[in-house]
């Protein structure tokens, strides 16, 4: 019995000290946190930001502009004998501040009706808000579908004329529609008009290279939805930062592609992040597997290089 134990512990042993050095232990699941931690501020880009002074209310000016976005901003305003809603086409159009006044809400809070004119209508907006409620949110008050013209003015006197390198291959065409275009290419900004109900800037600029005419949307730094002059683009040439690269996979990345061979940085800079990705350990090392959100996915091999592919 005494030799049957003591088999039984060395094989124990043995097969403990052999797992320790097959390479093929378990690892955590990656999360979406782990993705985002890992890939987060890794691009190592210099920029030099652009900030604007923005315009808070209650500090609004009497005859302030604002651009309408939007038509269906006319389902914001007051109804008022003067001009129907069906008919009140704004879109496109300007408008003024013209002060506030303070109501009662139907509870009993003394709220704060925003005053607007087109050229004879008087336009009321009903925050339903007090003013306490409007200057102490985190984000700044802001009135659905309209943008600010003179942060726009602003915005161009900043950054017309500019030769920046530009980080998204987003672009859109002159009539809005989205198009595939090339990125962390040398731009010139040539112009800065009024965006959408989303993005409030409009950037139009030059693609110095294929002498093509594009568009960004932008918001400000503390825009919730992040889409700042720094997502945008830098004043410092990137490719300078990756000087291992070859020419002809700088070029690939350029293009928004990839191809066999590619590292994982490589990769990375060309098509973005992975969603999610899962790391599986091998007798030889660990493979990468990246998975996007679209049905994409890429296969890494131990060494890091790219091997299989999905777009």
């Amino acid at each position: 019995m005494r030799k049957v134990l003591s088999y039984i512990c060395c094989l124990a042993i043995f097969l403990s000290l052999h797992s320790c050095f097959t390479g093929v232990e378990g690892t955590k699941a990656i999360t979406q946190k782990d993705v985002e931690k890992a890939y987060a501020g890794t691009d190592g880009i210099l920029t030099q930001s652009i900030e604007i002074k923005l315009d808070t209310f209650p500090r609004w000016e009497i005859g302030k502009r604002f651009f309408v976005t939007d038509d269906n901003i006319k389902y914001i305003f007051t109804p008022s004998q003067s001009y129907s809603a069906d008919t009140l086409n704004l879109g496109g159009k300007v408008i003024a501040y013209d002060g506030y006044t303070m109501g009662i809400s139907i509870d009993g809070r003394a709220i704060v009706n925003l005053h607007f004119k087109y050229g004879l209508q008087n336009l009321q907006y009903n925050t339903n808000r007090t003013m306490d409620d409007i200057t102490r949110q985190p984000n700044r008050f802001e009135v659905p579908f309209l943008v600010d013209l003179d942060e726009v003015d602003r915005l161009k006197e900043k950054m017309v004329g500019q030769s920046l390198f530009i980080k998204t291959s987003i672009w859109y065409d002159i009539d809005g529609n989205m198009t595939w275009g090339r990125k962390y290419v040398n731009v010139t900004i040539t112009d800065v008009m009024p965006g959408d109900k989303v993005f409030p800037y409009k950037i139009e600029f030059n693609d110095n290279g294929n002498k093509t005419t594009a568009y960004v949307f932008m918001s400000y730094r503390d825009n919730y939805l992040h889409r700042s002059f720094d997502d945008l683009f830098s004043a410092t040439d990137i490719r300078k930062r990756y000087p291992l690269i070859s020419d002809g996979n700088w070029e690939l990345i350029v293009n928004g592609k990839i191809a066999q061979n590619m590292t994982r940085e490589e990769c990375r800079l060309s098509i973005g992040p992975p969603d999610n990705l899962e790391r599986v350990p091998t007798y030889n090392g660990v493979r990468e597997y990246w998975y996007y959100s679209n049905g994409a996915y890429l296969i890494f091999d131990e060494e890091g290089l790219l091997t299989t592919f999905r777009l």
